[in-house]
């Protein structure tokens, strides 16, 4: 099953784009040069969003900014990626099979608190139906559920993965061992080769596989000058530094940039200036691990909204990262999805009626990887969710054929009225 590309523009920067938070060097431009550019003209959504697709991009932003905190406290000091649209992305399809606390659980750490299934659906599908195609950035995204071809999967649960996120859904053999590979190379198609695996061994558990796969590609609207670009120091947080390649701008150009005691701020607008990079750099004296603890949703609105166009020049360094959230399962059960990873507690009754209390998400990853030259930026995810179902209990036997304890009670107060032992029956 090759991958289907569903192709979709950028909805505004502020919705879903991953937060690249990379140390940069920010050189204003009053002085030293009169070559400039002019400010770009930005594109608009052809409508107004509606109060359930704002509802949904506030909270899948809450979402990606609580665990992108959660990872920073757990590795300050180690470089960060993720794609919170991806695991929206993939979640929400499992959300369609989820009920009860389960779903409650899921729906509030995804940030769709207050809305339906329905509006969380026909929200992101509307969302991602804002296509606006720009020559200059590629952005695709495809979601496929692969599932054990001796399970019963509900037809509502599949035919409403297909209808919303046009997932491709395959009955699969699972006991086939090319199946891992085969999957494997559904995630490759999907991210133009840049991550080639999401599946390992299958387990005799797993009966079923949800993915989401994301892939961008943009040009600079102003690329950096390769000419320009040499080895410089990068300074780290303990005052040492290293010496990476650096990229600069020969131009000042017409940015939208805002700068504090605090931070410096800009967009690095790719094609027509429908996607951007937006960069936080940190005031001198302000500790990155300090700063993150207080950006959250209501801050990123109040830094992007203040920004206003400035000519600028850019320094920053040409880097390529892989990255994968070690744990994944732990983190979101860390932020309160719980009964979607616990056997005795998941319910996705909406996946498989006869099974559905049965079944619980037994692994889930998180690969994304970035790559940023003087022409652009690549990059890629993917988010896989994985259902298991736990073995159906064998039938329990009790043979009274010794001696034993007997009790009559009054069952609500346990009130006993008799108790006695049967030592010999005859």
């Amino acid at each position: 099953m090759r991958p289907k590309i569903k192709k979709c523009v950028r909805l505004n920067f502020l919705l879903f784009l991953t937060l690249i938070l990379v140390s940069c060097d920010i050189n204003q431009s009053d002085e030293g040069s009169n070559e400039t550019l002019g400010v770009i003209e930005r594109r608009e959504l052809p409508r107004s969003l509606s109060e359930a697709e704002l509802h949904l991009v506030d909270g899948s932003m809450t979402f990606g900014f609580n665990l992108f905190r959660h990872l920073q406290e757990e590795s300050p000091e180690d470089n960060i990626f993720i794609s919170p649209l991806s695991i929206t992305m993939a979640y929400a399809m499992t959300m369609n099979g989820a009920d009860g606390e389960t779903y409650e659980q899921m729906r509030n750490v995804l940030g769709f608190d207050g809305m339906s299934q329905e509006q969380v659906n026909e929200s992101l599908r509307s969302l991602l139906d804002l296509m606006d195609l720009d020559e200059k950035v590629k952005f695709t995204i495809a979601n496929s559920i692969w599932y054990r071809d001796t399970f019963q999967v509900e037809k509502e649960f599949l035919d409403m993965n297909r209808n919303y996120y046009e997932a491709e859904v395959e009955a699969a053999d699972f006991g086939n061992p090319q199946m891992p590979e085969i999957i494997n190379q559904w995630v490759s198609d999907a991210t133009e080769g840049l991550i080639n695996e999401i599946v390992g061994e299958i387990s005799p558990e797993a009966i079923m596989y949800l993915l989401n796969a994301i892939y961008f590609r943009g040009e600079w609207s102003y690329a950096f000058n390769p000419d320009e670009t040499r080895g410089e120091p990068f300074y780290l947080s303990d005052g040492t530094s290293v010496e990476v390649p650096m990229m600069k701008m020969d131009e000042a150009v017409g940015l939208p940039y805002n700068q504090t005691d605090d931070y410096q701020a800009v967009d690095l607008f790719y094609g027509d200036a429908g996607f951007a990079m937006t960069v936080l750099l940190p005031g001198e004296e302000v500790v990155m691990s300090g700063f993150l603890e207080t950006l959250n949703a209501d801050r990123w609105q109040e830094i992007t909204e203040d920004m206003q166009e400035r000519q600028i020049k850019v320094t920053m360094p040409k880097f390529e990262m892989k990255y994968e959230i070690d744990a994944f399962p732990q983190v979101l059960q860390d932020l309160g999805m719980v009964n979607a990873f616990d056997a005795g507690l998941s319910d996705f009754s909406g996946m498989s009626r006869n099974s559905g209390k049965m079944i619980y998400i037994g692994e889930s990853q998180h690969k994304t990887f970035i790559s940023v030259d003087e022409e652009g930026t690549e990059a890629a995810a993917v988010t896989s969710v994985n259902m298991y179902v736990t073995s159906i209990p064998s039938i329990a036997e009790l043979r009274l054929d010794r001696p034993f304890f007997f009790a009559i009670r009054e069952v609500e107060s346990n009130t006993i009225l008799f108790m006695g032992k049967m030592m010999n029956p005859s």
